[in-house]
């Protein structure tokens, strides 16, 4: 299926359907949401809800010149606008329906879209009870940006614990404090540096949700001379301790201005395990282990 979308003004009034595409990959089911630019809505282990529906999953920028966040579900900003996107289903095109299921080996959704002045290439890719998000951000004018988050996921509220290991090795830990139905504020989104993989854990569900990049993100800007200068992006990763999730965000680059033609390539893949509460972090270490670049 190929969709073509014309330019919206920022404050338009939001067009996109609510259709909802289901792809379910062995114990791995995924909800795709229309009106949040095909990106995710949940993410199932089984019968277990590790990723709700309570939040934006995706690419998000905030451009002060134009009110403030773009992509995905956000709209303050304006509204992604899809120019070109498609589902194939096990090597075959596949529709975009509300209340499609698709049972398979394999799914990939791509995915062509403006952000402004911010070029989108998305592709989801549903295999071996993993997905692969990989985002490809192409400025086509000069930009000022507050923030670039190139992924967002909504972790079930009902996780009490996170893991995480950096590039070097070193392990960090800790528990979300924030509880349902208490009356506390969220927790501050604390920045943490130089994660590889990060996981956690849902004792109630026995089982847990694990993120790993995929290659360290990198930058590629224009030079003056007409060359082009690569570096690795310093990814900060935290989680957003709330009651009604515990919201989980990469972040590419905080105020910058971004030259016309620079590019930032990020990939990571997210999956599910199972474990007893004794062993979950053992058994995160185990599958991120698993998980290497392709």
């Amino acid at each position: 299926m190929v969709l073509v979308a014309g330019a919206a003004p920022a404050q338009a009034q939001d067009p996109r359907g609510n259709a909802i595409v289901t792809i379910v990959n062995g114990d791995l089911t995924v909800e795709l949401r229309e009106d949040a630019a095909w990106t995710i809505r949940r993410i199932l282990h089984k019968e277990a809800e590790l990723g709700t529906a309570t939040g934006a999953y995706g690419v998000v920028i905030s451009i002060p010149a134009i009110g403030g966040w773009v992509g995905t579900a956000h709209s303050e900003g304006g509204i992604e606008q899809i120019e070109e996107i498609a589902l194939t289903v096990d090597d075959e095109p596949a529709e975009l329906t509300d209340g499609a299921v698709y049972e398979c080996e394999r799914a990939e959704l791509t995915k062509h879209s403006m952000l402004d002045k911010v070029r989108l290439d998305a592709t989801l890719t549903f295999g071996n009870e993993r997905i692969i998000e990989h985002h490809v951000l192409t400025v086509t004018e000069d930009v000022v940006v507050s923030r670039v988050y190139a992924f967002m996921h909504c972790v079930t509220n009902g996780t009490k614990e996170w893991i995480a290991r950096t590039y070097d090795g070193q392990e960090e830990d800790g528990e979300f404090i924030v509880r349902v139905g208490e009356a506390s504020s969220p927790t501050p989104l604390v920045w943490h540096t130089g994660w590889e993989w990060t996981a956690a854990y849902d004792p109630a569900a026995g089982a847990g949700l694990l993120l790993r990049y995929l290659d360290m993100p990198k930058q590629t800007t224009p030079t003056a001379e007409g060359d082009v200068a690569e570096k690795a992006v310093e990814v900060q990763t935290g989680y957003w301790d709330h009651e009604r999730y515990h919201k989980l965000y990469t972040q590419l680059l905080a105020g910058d201005t971004l030259k016309e033609g620079t590019v930032l390539d990020c990939k990571c893949v997210v999956t599910c395990f199972e474990a007893e509460p004794a062993q979950w972090q053992e058994r995160a270490g185990q599958l991120a282990a698993e998980l290497v670049p392709e």
